[in-house]
């Protein structure tokens, strides 16, 4: 039992937004044994989430940063243009300043560490869901220190540090597409993304960026 005496109300419909079983269920669970009257609904990718989203009204979203195919980040700031009474709390294990700069100018009223105790996590829960901002105690400290984000490292998806290793190993859209069984074109979507990201013109200044951050 995670949780001793009666659950506590929330009265909420909640999207775990979550690729990784393990954490998923543990949040599935410490809702149900800690809340009252909430429904739980899982999507283990942005897309996913954003599809729940289009044909249900959530009161609030648990999110993670790192998804298989958008980050966190740009997973709230479609969700928010499109439903702007909507809750988000990240639940995280990347305790970087800039992410959680990011989270917030994206919308996201909260961060928690996957790190944090129960009673941090709940707590964050409760207080996203009526509306509050929440910062778990290891990000009050984060957020404690000096700023980072002239410096900040660009986020990016599995997806497209996955590409992003292979172009540096010198494979063509073609074989990165064949490699990773996806069509040319997406390869190419995701390098110009990428270009995007790390404000760069070019592929050899792609790489080379990424190496001097330590991403490759």
């Amino acid at each position: 039992m995670i949780r001793s005496g009666e659950p506590l109300s929330l009265s909420r419909k909640v999207l775990i937004v979550e690729d990784h079983p393990i954490v998923s269920d543990s949040l599935f669970r410490l809702i149900n044994e800690t809340f009252d009257n909430t429904i739980c609904i899982h999507a283990a990718t942005g897309s996913k989430g954003l599809s729940y989203l289009n044909s249900n009204r959530f009161d609030i979203v648990l999110l993670d940063i790192n998804l298989p195919d958008m980050t966190g980040i740009e997973f709230a700031s479609q969700a928010r243009s499109r439903y702007p009474y909507l809750r988000i709390l990240v639940v995280t294990s990347l305790a970087q300043r800039h992410i959680i700069e990011m989270g917030v100018s994206a919308g996201v009223l909260g961060f928690v560490l996957k790190t944090s105790d129960i009673k941090d996590i709940t707590e964050g829960i409760r207080q996203v869901a009526e509306g509050n901002s929440y910062f778990g105690l290891g990000v009050k400290e984060l957020m404690n220190g000096h700023s980072v984000s002239g410096t900040s490292t660009p986020l990016i998806t599995r997806r497209e540090s996955e590409i992003l290793k292979l172009i540096a190993d010198g494979f063509t859209n073609q074989e990165i597409a064949e490699k990773l069984f996806i069509s040319s074109s997406t390869v190419d979507s995701h390098r110009k993304n990428m270009l995007i990201k790390f404000n760069v013109k070019n592929t050899a200044a792609l790489i080379k960026t990424a190496i001097s951050k330590g991403i490759l």
